[in-house]
């Protein structure tokens, strides 16, 4: 099984439900649960409930306890007991889950992967300049892929499925947005923000680029990002420079400056700074503190 089967794995929204229901509601045996969500009922998809329930279960965001289904610590004291606030926490915790190193140990491989497909795929997407590249339909992106990968046990986007499941899933996490799909991690990166930035002093640009990949190991320079780089074919695809940073990371760190969220800075006795790139691998500007 596999997150970006969205068949045969459950999507994101039914998810919602599950977690809603399960905070509403409380502790339920397990056909309870799905049925307060809607299983059996006319029109209702119940392979998607249970499918989801069975993944996410997997990957360690519900539990049992006795005969009971259970939100698991301490994801459920995050959660908190109001429904809508818990769906709105929810992503950042999805994202987390996702992740855990626990649930991308067996990262090349094609099943039973737990997160893993969705994780190599989010990092590769993100090793993309944003610029160019052409997200709207399957046969683009895999025509990508295929040029850049020469190990087939190693291409991720093999078919729509997947690709949609990767859509679906990186604008729910944070890493993209749009209908058409926009390659953006600004939201996670905001999200991530308190504990990268913990107080308003400022951060050297290379600690907050290296407590920035703890979070999210898919940003450059992130263990689950070099793992997917390995991959990809000197001839067809170029690692920036270690003082250049990718346009997907670029560009997330630009928006949360043009909504105030961080403000960077070049100071002239420093060093050992970065820099972000733009259209055309244009230097875009260069900063040492954040």
């Amino acid at each position: 099984m596999s997150v970006l089967n969205l068949a045969s794995d459950g999507y994101f929204n039914v998810l919602i439900i599950l977690v809603r229901a399960s905070i509403r509601f409380g502790p339920r045996e397990r056909a309870d649960l799905l049925a307060l969500c809607g299983d059996g009922a006319p029109g209702i998809n119940n392979n998607h409930l249970k499918s989801t329930l069975l993944r996410w279960s997997e990957l360690g965001l519900f539990e049992a306890e006795g005969d009971q289904t259970v939100i698991a610590e301490p994801y459920r004291g995050r959660l908190g007991k109001d429904v809508d606030k818990a769906e709105a926490r929810l992503p950042a915790i999805a994202r987390e889950i996702v992740l855990r190193a626990d649930n991308n140990q067996r990262f090349w491989e094609a099943e039973s992967n737990k997160s893993a497909d969705l994780t190599r795929g989010l990092s590769w997407l993100l090793a993309q300049d944003v610029y160019t590249i052409d997200t709207t339909s399957h046969a683009k992106i895999q025509e990508l892929e295929s040029s850049q990968i020469a190990d087939l046990s190693k291409r991720m986007m093999q078919n729509d499925t997947r690709w949609n499941g990767l859509k679906a899933w990186a604008a729910y996490l944070g890493f993209g947005r749009g209908e058409t799909f926009t390659v953006d991690p600004a939201v996670a990166l905001r999200d991530a923000l308190p504990d990268i930035l913990p107080s308003s002093a400022p951060l050297s640009a290379r600690d907050f680029l290296n407590r920035t990949i703890e979070m999210l190991p898919v940003l450059d320079q992130g263990v689950y990002r070099l793992m997917a780089e390995e991959a990809l074919k000197d001839s067809a695809w170029s690692a920036p420079d270690k003082s250049r940073l990718s346009t997907s990371l670029s560009r997330a760190i630009e928006r949360l400056v043009h909504t105030g969220d961080i403000a960077i800075e070049q100071r002239a006795d420093a060093e050992d700074g970065l820099q972000l790139t733009g259209i055309n691998g244009r230097v875009w500007r260069s900063f040492t503190h954040i």
